[in-house]
């Protein structure tokens, strides 16, 4: 690599190091949703603390495994799909994106017992997806994402070749793809029992796990041949042809989770009808290892094309979530349950443990924004079920509020999914639960390559079967 290849390789890596720092770092916070585990919940909009009567109690109220008196076995996938509509620099284009995965396997094991109950369970869960896609396209007049090029230049001796750097500040097309996929899982452990009549109380350990594979591709041409000057001859014979086609740009950022985290729950059975429930989960610190990689390559007009050194580097951070508080009741009325959560987090006392990822950037600098940025947000559920004598089955509705955790609302939108499900008994042991949750939203964004604004207009769709085995 000559000397002008290695000034400009310097110039990438900053560019990238200034890029990251554009962006908000705390989002890490918030990729995805956490929509829960099991269909007869997620069917019932997730309110499901003051329930908690089946095996997906792992995870929303673990005090309420101590209502199971059978042993049970749970299998459960999820398809999800994500469209965005996007608007960039007057274009419009749509792009989706589809995943099927396992979404819950695990079993619950009452203990005999003279009085009370003593339940264990134990099971893996998807508790959270990072499915996102984004298309952009559009002639940008304003900006380039990589203001300086290569020139191709000869001597008329026959020699090797070398090169200069041109600035390219604007007028070239971009064409812009996103895809984010993956999960947070958690390997879960609880057990529940009740202290005195009707009273249960449990306990769950969760170990974290999980990746997000995060993917961007940019190209950004002069399809209008702007950037194409006559040759020029040099005092010592080099000719130089400034004829830049095309940046050619790929990212890669593949983030590793891992951590613990621990969940108190409490749940009361007031007479037949009411049951109220409570569960704690104090702060968690989860440890995120990124692998990122750049390429570039330049195309010309004659066709060559001029490779650059790949960039690769890993990084390990720590972040800690703050308490969670979640508050629930259900009520029964013949053949009507009907339930209802709240949850409250206060996302200002999130922390990074180590200094983040992004260059310049000190812990103590990043923390203070949270402090400055987020707020404390109440995620409110509420649903119902109605038993169907005549078929033996039952269907469920519910609606879920998820308000943004950024005081400046624009930067994260507020999400509201409506859910619905149904159940049918296969046999007097086996229980076939469907649940669709749907949620749609608009946001605005703005990305350090592009540096124009991207109306977006998403949508996702999760569709939920859980086979539940008693015995």
């Amino acid at each position: 690599m000559n000397k002008r290849s290695s000034l400009l390789y310097a110039i990438l890596i900053m560019t990238f190091m200034l890029s990251a720092k554009a962006l908000p770092q705390e989002s890490i916070f918030f990729l995805g949703d956490q929509l829960g585990v099991g269909a007869r919940a997620m069917g019932m909009g997730g309110a499901f603390v003051g329930v908690a009567d089946d095996y997906s109690a792992i995870y929303w109220n673990p005090a309420g495994l101590g209502q199971i008196r059978r042993m049970e076995m749970n299998f459960g996938f999820a398809h999800n799909k994500v469209k965005n509509d996007a608007l960039f620099l007057g274009n419009n284009q749509q792009a989706d994106n589809s995943v099927t995965r396992l979404n819950s396997i695990g079993f619950v094991f009452p203990v005999p017992t003279y009085q009370g109950s003593l339940v264990f369970a134990l099971g893996y869960n998807k508790v959270r997806d990072f499915e996102g896609i984004l298309e952009i396209a559009g002639f940008n007049r304003d900006w380039a994402a990589f203001p300086d090029y290569f020139d191709q230049t000869y001597t008329y001796e026959d020699t090797e070749p070398y090169q200069f750097l041109t600035d390219v500040l604007d007028n070239l097309y971009q064409k812009e793809s996103v895809v984010d996929e993956g999960s947070l899982n958690q390997f879960s452990f609880s057990i529940s029992t009740e202290v005195q009549r009707n009273f249960f109380l449990g306990f769950s350990l969760h170990s974290i796990s999980g990746k997000d594979e995060y993917s961007l591709r940019l190209v950004e041409s002069d399809e209008d041949n702007l950037h194409n000057a006559q040759p020029d001859t040099l005092e010592d014979n080099t000719v130089i042809f400034s004829d830049l086609y095309a940046w050619n740009y790929e990212q890669s950022i593949n983030s590793d989770f891992s951590g613990t985290h621990i969940e108190f729950g409490a749940l009361y059975q007031v007479g037949e009808a009411f049951r109220a429930g409570i569960t704690i989960k104090p702060p968690s610190t989860y440890k995120i290892k990124e692998v990122w990689s750049d390429k570039w390559d330049i195309e010309y007009d004659n066709g060559d094309v001029e490779y650059i050194p790949v960039l690769e580097n890993e990084t390990e951070y720590k972040i800690k979530e703050p308490y969670t508080f979640t508050l629930g009741g259900s009520y029964k009325l013949s053949n009507l349950l009907l339930a209802a959560d709240i949850e409250y987090k206060d996302w200002s006392q999130a922390k990074f443990e180590t200094d983040p990822p992004i260059y310049g950037v000190s812990k103590s600098d990043i923390n203070y924004d949270l402090k400055k940025n987020l707020t404390d947000v109440k995620n409110i559920r509420f649903g119902g079920e109605l038993y169907l004598p005549i078929l033996k089955s039952k269907i469920r509705a519910g609606y879920s509020k998820k308000p943004s955790p950024y005081k400046e609302k624009d930067l994260y939108p507020d999400k509201d999914y409506i859910t619905a499900g149904a159940s049918i008994m296969l046999d007097k042991q086996v229980m076939l639960d469907l649940a669709y949750m749907n949620a749609s939203w608009k946001q605005t964004t703005t990305d350090a390559y592009t540096n124009a604004p991207t109306d977006e207009d998403v949508s996702f769709n999760k569709l939920v079967g859980t086979i539940s085995i008693r015995f």
